[in-house]
């Protein structure tokens, strides 16, 4: 068996610490490194982690470490720059979503993976889970022939947590959109079934549920009326797997002023094929799940993936006969199972010098069309989008 990929992780949120985790468990890696700003993070890796090398900057650690790769798990408007450092030292990257919040930094993300050679992968896991594997099985075997539209649902619920409202994602010098937050999951799944590159799109929406008059900085620990909110929320996270838990200070409430992102986008999608798509994110949904319609030459696709009930099926309707089937492969249908398998296949990648199946492309085009959506937005209009060279993957 060749010798495991030596990898640094930055960024030690319970996200971060988790990847690291599953770095350390994988065959094909070896965690060495870890980075995170804050002292007192580097405290709790080193009682966790004690035989790996801490570094307070991802820069320090790209550049001093013996790593062959960095994992990037710091927040969104840090992706960029950490993958950046990583590639011009050296170093393959796997950044975590979004890789970018801009054009310009997934140009030069795309410039230097093609002057160095490195292999850049994308944490967008979907692509290895059981439901959406099926998905695309049945579409490569001509089920219901060439995809020519597609139409997409992203309910985002879970109403006491609303993990999108209240904390950094409720503000745009952060996250840009929460269509590029949490949506580039969903829409790397759309350009993966749809096979083409997205090419423009247009977009409309608005804040129309949360955000209001509370102050910016108040916090559900200190509301006297969080006993009566629906939207109540610990300040705390837990990763039973490293037995930790975290003070995130992610308890902020969801009806701040703070709060200018929209909370419901709708948007459509044109492809370098000809294919037409649209997508729909509602962040006051009653429940939290995906769902899929996928339109071809000889039939129909449905796809429901109920992260709540954890129900999840995928239902072909014929088109001239009308027949239809329903099969139920998995009752996984997030993406959290999905992280070694991705990482593996990183490693293998970057070894044979190949794509990862989740890998620049990936990252590029879903980021792309969320940055589109985000200035369609702001001017009203259709946008552009850049393209990379080549055929998808």
């Amino acid at each position: 068996m060749p010798e495991p990929l030596k990898v640094g992780v930055v960024g030690l949120g319970i996200r971060g610490f988790w990847v690291a985790h599953i770095t350390r468990g994988c065959q094909e890696t070896r965690l060495v490194a870890v980075a995170d700003m804050r002292p007192e993070i580097r405290e709790v890796a080193r009682e966790k982690f004690p035989d790996v090398e801490l570094y307070a900057s991802g820069e320090e650690m790209a550049r001093d470490a013996s790593i062959d790769a960095v994992f990037v798990t710091t927040g969104d408007r840090f992706h960029a720059g950490n993958a950046r450092e990583a590639l011009r030292s050296g170093k393959h990257v796997l950044i975590e979503k979004p890789m970018a919040q801009s054009f310009a930094d997934l140009q030069e993300i795309a410039r230097l993976q093609h002057e160095t050679g490195l292999t850049v992968g994308t944490f967008l896991e979907l692509r290895h889970s059981r439901l959406w594997q099926r998905t695309r099985e049945l579409l490569d075997s001509g089920t219901i022939g060439r995809v020519l539209a597609a139409a997409l649902v992203d309910h985002v619920g879970r109403d006491r947590n609303q993990f999108f409202a209240r904390h950094k994602a409720r503000s745009r010098d952060q996250v840009v959109s929460l269509v590029l937050q949490k949506g580039v999951h969903s829409l790397d799944l759309l350009n993966w079934f749809v096979g083409a590159s997205p090419c423009r799109v247009s977009a409309s929406g608005g804040l129309l549920f949360f955000g209001g008059k509370e102050p910016a900085e108040k916090q559900c620990r200190h509301c006297a009326t969080s006993g009566e909110c629906p939207h109540f929320h610990q300040s705390t996270s837990r990763l039973p797997a490293l037995d930790l838990t975290l003070e995130h200070g992610e308890d902020l409430c969801v009806w701040s002023q703070a709060a200018d992102v929209e909370d419901v986008s709708l948007l459509n999608i044109e492809y370098a094929n000809g294919v037409v798509a649209s997508y729909r994110e509602v962040h006051f949904a009653p429940y939290y799940g995906l769902h899929f319609t996928l339109y071809g030459e000889k039939g129909q696709l449905d796809v429901e993936a109920n992260h709540d009930t954890g129900e999840a099926w995928i239902e072909v309707t014929e088109r001239y006969t009308r027949r239809q089937y329903r099969e139920r492969p998995t009752r996984d249908t997030g993406h959290t199972n999905a992280d070694a398998a991705l990482i593996t296949d990183f490693v293998q990648a970057a070894r044979a010098g190949r794509e990862p199946l989740s890998g620049l492309r990936a990252g590029f085009e879903s980021a792309a069309i969320a940055i589109g959506c985000r200035q369609s937005l702001d001017t009203r209009a259709f946008v552009d989008l850049p393209m990379l060279e080549g055929n998808p993957a």
